[in-house]
């Protein structure tokens, strides 16, 4: 049996059907040519046993079930890890949406990644972010099935539907030729605590 690393383990926790969330999961908002749409998930998984020679974790998840992971060699800290911590993955996305005035159109993707680990000696935990800002230019709207097509800087041509009431309220304001800005944010956090 293949066992995953650490950051297929947040993902594997993250995105099971979990009963925790320590904040309210989707949020979202929309003012005058802004829109944002937020979701988190915070969920925990007991640490059963710890195998130090393999660097082997025994978890349990909140619904009971199992998982076994790996943890390579870049963990660091793997030593404070014991039976009956808490391992915490917090799994946050955001986007947001703005329209922009002629001026602020035609500017260039910009993306940036972000990673940390514990330092030494500390419990160990790391984290990970990804940001994405892109312009585009809005080519067509279909209001009665809900899809706008956008343009990218490549020009390549993107159709999105709109699935939340944030999404259909700010298209509401915009017209073909606009220019909006899209920024999308990725976090994802793991944390070993005593609970």
């Amino acid at each position: 049996m293949r066992t995953p690393s650490v950051l297929f383990l947040a993902l594997i926790l993250s995105l099971q059907a979990c009963k925790s969330t320590d904040s309210g999961g989707r949020t979202g908002s929309v003012s005058d040519g802004h829109a944002q749409i937020s979701n988190e998930l915070v969920t925990l998984a007991e640490v059963v046993s710890v195998d130090p020679a393999t660097r082997v974790i025994m978890l349990r998840r909140e619904d009971g079930s199992p998982l076994r992971a790996k943890a390579s060699a870049a963990v660091r800290n793997f030593d404070q890890i014991a039976a009956g911590d808490t391992l915490r993955v917090k799994y946050q996305e955001t986007l947001a949406v703005t329209r922009l005035s002629g001026e602020e159109a035609g500017a260039p993707a910009e993306a940036s990644l972000t990673a940390a680990r514990a330092k030494a000696g500390a419990k160990p935990g790391a984290s990970l972010g990804l940001a994405v800002s892109v312009r585009v230019k809005i080519v067509s709207i279909d209001r009665e099935r809900e899809i706008v097509v956008f343009s990218l800087p490549s020009g390549e041509l993107v159709a999105r539907t709109l699935v939340t009431n944030e999404g259909r309220e700010f298209v509401k304001g915009l017209k073909v030729g606009d220019s909006v800005r899209l920024d999308y944010t990725e976090n994802l956090a793991l944390s070993v605590e005593k609970l």
